[in-house]
């Protein structure tokens, strides 16, 4: 969830009757010279942190804080979540 700042808030998690854990994954667009293959825009993910690499000059920094605000809205809603963890031995 996003508090008053915009930030997306802590969420937390159990997986297998494991204890909760307390995830705040990050998001945001960042400009870079260039991309490979000619790409003006490529998504890239860490563990608890989603980016979208995108050339100068191809977006505007009101774009930028646009997306970026919808994206913080689409994750902390947990419209878009990623697994982090490795599967789990049965």
């Amino acid at each position: 969830m996003q508090d008053d700042s915009g930030t997306t808030a802590p969420q937390q998690r159990t997986t297998g009757g494991a204890s909760a854990e307390l995830l705040r994954p990050e998001v945001d667009i960042e400009f870079v010279d260039r991309l490979p293959g000619g790409r003006v825009v490529m998504p890239v993910e860490q563990e608890n942190r989603f980016v979208w690499l995108v050339v100068h000059g191809h977006m505007s920094p009101q774009a930028r804080e646009d997306m970026v605000s919808a994206l913080q809205s689409i994750v902390g809603n947990r419209l878009w979540e990623q697994n982090w963890q490795p599967p789990q031995a049965s």
